[in-house]
């Protein structure tokens, strides 16, 4: 009988050692984790974001490579699903269906918003205005964002702005005659969009508004006679250089774009603390590599179309001044309409003043 509760007692030990083990490994693993439940275990929280870019561009890479990271750095606690425009909800739609929560979130731009939020478009470029580094540090030290969020509360907007992506200055036009002075522009069927549109009507040039997906075959049928669309990487994935004979720069319509990663505030909100920050700093890591990879895209996209036979041509200095004259002018004016652009507008036009001031001491000549 003794042997039996000797035997007994021991099991008992046993079993107490193995319940003791796994409370000891289960603080081990809250230890690692902060104090909260081990990610292996936990279901990984999924939001699906929409695009308003193709499927293969380089823009859509943008929010994909920050999909692909968010889930890296969170453990697998996160996975974000995006969807080129189109197969969702249209790409022009994305904001509405963020807005309402038919889709958790979406990556765009905010001048595509400008109709219900008129300083949206000061928030994607500035013509004759911000450059990428501008852009950035405005954006991130110098009141930017604040201002970017204030604007889409104030225009009802149920979402939640995170910067996600910049390019360098885009390609003021591929076109199929040589564009240098301003007069050259004039009597042209020239493609652009948002504000820059009213400012080249402003001076005279004949504006055409096309959807992205119908440049190339309104170039190619001399529908338009020069169009802007985005950066020289992303228009040579385009091929615009194969139907024209010219490619003009500089970027005066657009030195920079800035890109939008929106989260339908309710998701945002539910989101933990850690999640949270996760998102927004990996957002900014694939800013800069936004930057940098369209920049490497966008040299050997130069090259590309030299060794294609295309011809460049850069708009003349006296052009740029008279386009700079009309541009500042154009949106002093619709500062007057309402406060939140007035907010904004003279937001940048400090801080222009201040970077290029600060640069023009620091920054040496390029002499070459």
């Amino acid at each position: 009988m003794n042997r039996k509760l000797l035997m007994a007692f021991i099991l008992a030990l046993f079993s107490l050692s193995l319940v003791l083990s796994g409370c000891a490994s289960s603080e081990r693993r809250a230890e690692r984790t902060g104090g909260k439940a081990d990610p292996s275990a936990v279901k990984p929280i999924k939001l699906t974001i929409a695009t308003s870019w193709p499927s293969g561009l380089m823009l859509q890479k943008f929010p994909e490579k920050f999909a692909k990271e968010v889930k890296l750095a969170s453990g697998g606690r996160l996975e974000v699903e995006v969807h080129p425009g189109g197969s969702i909800v249209g790409a022009l739609e994305v904001m509405d269906a963020a807005n309402a929560g038919t889709i958790d979130g979406y990556h765009s731009v905010s001048c595509y918003w400008m109709g219900k939020a008129p300083a949206a478009s000061l928030f994607t470029s500035v013509p004759m205005g911000f450059e990428p580094f501008m852009y950035l540090t405005w954006i991130y030290d110098q009141g930017g964002l604040e201002l970017w969020q204030k604007c889409y509360d104030k225009a009802g907007f149920n979402v939640k702005v995170i910067p996600l992506g910049i390019t360098h200055p885009e390609m003021m036009a591929h076109s199929h005659k040589e564009l240098k002075k301003l007069e050259d522009f004039k009597g042209l069927k020239h493609r652009t969009a948002a504000e820059f549109a009213q400012i080249f009507k402003s001076i005279g040039v004949s504006v055409v508004t096309l959807p992205g997906a119908e440049v190339y075959p309104s170039l190619e049928r001399k529908v338009i006679d020069s169009a802007e669309f985005s950066t020289p990487g992303v228009n040579r994935a385009l091929g615009f250089n194969e139907i024209t004979k010219y490619y003009t720069g500089p970027g005066v319509h657009q030195p920079a774009c800035l890109f939008e990663l929106c989260i339908n505030k309710n998701t945002w909100d539910k989101l933990p603390d850690d999640l949270k920050e996760i998102v927004q700093i990996v957002a900014r890591s694939v800013t800069l590599w936004a930057w940098t990879a369209d920049f490497k895209e966008s040299m050997a996209a130069i090259d590309y179309y030299k060794s294609k036979g295309n011809i460049p041509v850069r708009i003349s200095d006296d052009a740029q001044k008279e386009i700079r004259k009309a541009a500042w002018a154009f949106l002093d004016q619709k500062a007057k309409e309402d406060p939140i652009y007035n907010e904004t507008w003279t937001s940048i036009k400090n801080y222009y003043k201040k970077f290029v001031d600060y640069e023009d001491f620091m920054v040496p000549i390029r002499a070459k």
